[in-house]
Parts: C-alpha cells; structure tokens; sequence
C-alpha cells in the first residue's frame, strides 16, 4: 500500500508523493480501503506492506486508525511492514503501532554520514537514525530493518565503511543496501548533469558494492538478493514476492501490483485516484496481461536476483515450461563465461554474474 505523503520530497526521489501540509491524508486513506474492498481477494493476506512517501509523516492517531481498520478486514499477516523515517520516531507511535499487528519496521537510514545526507535531501541526522532504532526496540520489535544507498555523491569507500560499521552496531536484522540510481527529473540528477556534483564513477561504483558484500556477509548477513541482505530467518517475505513473481495487490496512488494475471499501474496523481475510486472505477494508468511466454521470461529475470536462483522445479511449476526449453542458449553462453552456474536444482548467477546481473537479465527478458 502506497501512503503518497511525505514531509519533504528528497533530492533522488522519483516516487510519487506530495507534501502532506498541502492536504488532508484523510480521503486517500479512505479510498485506498474502498480500493481494497473492491479486489475481495479469497486468498489468506500473507504479508502487508505500507511504503510511501513516508507513512510515518501521518498524524499518529490517522495512522493506527487507518492500520486497524485494514486489520479489521484481512487479520493480522504473517509479516506487517510499516516504512518509518527516522526524523519521525517516536516511540509512543512505535507502540501504537505493534498494538495494530505491525512486527516490523523499515527505517530509511540511507547514511551515517551527515554531508551524504545533505547530497540525498535528508532532514534527519545520523543520530536521528540511532534514537528511532532505539525506540522501536524500546516499543518491543526485534525485526528491524534498515535501508541504505551506495555511491551517494561525494561518497568513498571509508564513509561507506563507516555507514556499515554503524549500521551493523545498531544490530538490525535486515539491511538493504542499494546504488544511487539516477532519476531523470529529480534535483540530484539535474545537479549531476549540470556538473554541480560529481557521481561516483563506475568502477568505483562496483568497488563499492563488493565491499558491501564482504562487509555485511562478514557480519553474519546473509546476502540473499543482490541487494539485501538478513539475519538468517528474518529475509523480507513481502519482497520475496516480488522476487519469486507471486501476486501483490498494489493499492494507493501510482501502486502497482500482479494479481489474477494482470499487472496494473494505479494512477500516479492523488485527485485524479480519488476521483476515480468516489466514481466506482478501478484506479488503473495502464494495464497488462502478459502472456505465458513474458511471465516465463519475467519469472527467469526476478528469480535470478535472489542469491539461491532459480528452482528448475519451480520454475516449470509455475510457467509451464523448463528453463532449458526456453533459455538454452542462454544458459549455456553465461555458464561459459562465467556468469551463471547451475547446480542439481536450480541455476544462479555467480558472484561475478551478481554484478551484471542487468546484462544476464536482457537475455531471460525475452524468450
């Protein structure tokens, strides 16, 4: 569930959301349920996840409110994510919200290191990140998660060493570490291609990524997607969904979702979502229903990012076909050169692959 509010709009940020003191939160909380109404889904909700935007920026009472009310519909998930900023912790509101069934908390730290989070737009400090893990343990939860970018401009490999080494102090049981991407459109990518800031190059960029991979493995993280990495047990189940190509429901303005063989866009603008939502349509921008040959190819391409692979078993399960009746050549060209490697069960990228990983996906993309 996409909550399209936020304090302040980052300087990398190309999700859509609006400042939360320009409108009432009330009404899209309002549709988003009727939203949710309307799929009716007869499948348990395994996993919830509420993301923005910033979903903490809401009055603290709007929130728990809107939690319950979700709560009251669906019962408590297995794994009830809820994203926080760290400027708005507070460990009343953490309470409040482990009384609404939320187990665990994404905190969007993205640096410890307080020029990088100038660079990013951040209003919080690298104590702020600090005093609302603190809160939350206080509040009771032992599922903490904590987000943090690479190759912010400016950034070297010692800040870098810095950021890990705190954030692995704080002792969270996730950590997803993903490169600056350039958003066509946001002032960070403006100040980058009018030469106000400097990007860090690309082999500094992979030189990076490597030490993020030793660094958290070291620190007994166990990497189990390119980009995230977890105390054994405590791997993001909501991601893996994504991951392994199950079906989500997105609600919310610009949500997106794959559910009952269609993927769908929601609408990337609050008046024109809630306009269509009062009048009894679907929110859609843009739908699709890929045919079994894309699924295949989108279900190759999302599997390989996770560090196991692809389960051939499943794979086949799923899609109807096995790997080798579609990716043969594939397959056979990347183990070759390094990239891939298949096992008795399933085929993975190699360490090297995980780094190009891009360039291996442009050829599961498609059958």
């Amino acid at each position: 569930m996409h909550i399209p509010f936020c304090v302040r709009k980052c300087g990398y940020c190309a999700f859509y959301s609006e400042p939360i003191g320009q409108r009432d939160p009330q009404p899209v909380l309002t549709a988003i349920l009727d939203e949710f109404s309307r799929y009716a889904p007869t499948e348990s909700v395994r996993t919830l996840y509420i993301g923005g935007g910033s979903p903490t920026c809401l009055p603290p009472l709007m929130l728990c409110d809107f939690l319950a009310a979700l709560t009251d519909r669906i019962g408590r998930p297995e794994e009830f994510t809820v994203e926080c900023n760290p400027t708005q912790a507070d460990e009343k509101l953490f309470a409040a919200l482990r009384r609404c069934g939320v187990n665990r908390l994404s905190i969007g730290a993205q640096s410890f290191n307080a020029e990088e989070l100038a660079t990013l737009g951040r209003l919080h400090t690298p104590a702020a990140i600090e005093q609302a893990v603190a809160a939350a343990r206080d509040a009771g939860f032992d599922n903490i998660g904590l987000d943090v970018i690479v190759a912010i401009p400016g950034a070297t490999r010692d800040t870098l060493a810095r950021t890990l080494d705190k954030a692995i102090a704080l002792s969270p049981t996730h950590i997803s570490a993903y490169c600056l991407t350039r958003e066509a459109g946001t002032p960070l990518t403006a100040a980058m291609e009018a030469g106000r800031i400097h990007a860090v190059d690309e082999d500094e960029e992979r030189a990076m990524t490597k030490q993020v991979w030793r660094t958290l493995s070291a620190a007994g993280f166990g990497q189990y997607e390119i980009s995230n990495f977890a105390r054994s047990g405590f791997e993001c189940r909501h991601n893996l969904r994504y991951w392994r190509n199950e079906p989500v429901i997105g609600l919310g303005p610009a949500a997106s979702g794959w559910y009952r063989g269609r993927r769908t866009d929601n609408i990337a603008d609050i008046d024109g979502y809630l306009e269509r939502i009062h009048s009894g349509q679907w929110a859609y921008a843009n739908i699709e229903q890929p045919t079994a040959i894309q699924i295949a190819g989108e279900t190759a391409v999302l599997g390989l990012r996770l560090t196991e692979g692809l389960s051939a078993a499943d794979f086949q399960r799923k899609t109807g076909f096995t790997l080798d009746e579609l990716f043969a050549d594939a397959i056979a060209a990347h183990c070759q050169d390094g990239l891939l490697e298949r096992t008795a069960t399933h085929l993975r990228l190699t360490e090297r692959g995980r780094m190009l990983a891009d360039f291996v996906a442009c050829d599961f993309a498609t059958a």
